[in-house]
């Protein structure tokens, strides 16, 4: 069963300000990006990430709902 997208932007807004906040406490506020570990750096990379696609997800969830059209099937095949 496919989820409809309304849900999945949501959900998935929900779920990523969990992980920033969670990442963001984790992180603090420290060294810049050049001098932190490897595993640190990636971590604040994921964050500016998360931080870019929210604002996206949210404009997203605002645009008015379209029905889900069925699955096109190929005319040729035996779907």
């Amino acid at each position: 069963m496919i989820a409809q997208p309304a849900g999945l932007i949501e959900e998935s807004i929900d779920k990523l300000e969990q992980l920033s906040a969670a990442l963001a406490e984790e992180l603090g506020s420290g060294a810049p990006s050049e001098r932190l570990p490897p595993e640190r750096r990636i971590r604040k990379e994921v964050l500016l990430t998360i931080s870019v696609l929210l604002p996206k997800l949210q404009a997203a969830r605002s645009l008015p709902r379209q029905p889900c059209a069925p699955p096109r099937l190929c005319p040729r095949c035996d779907d």
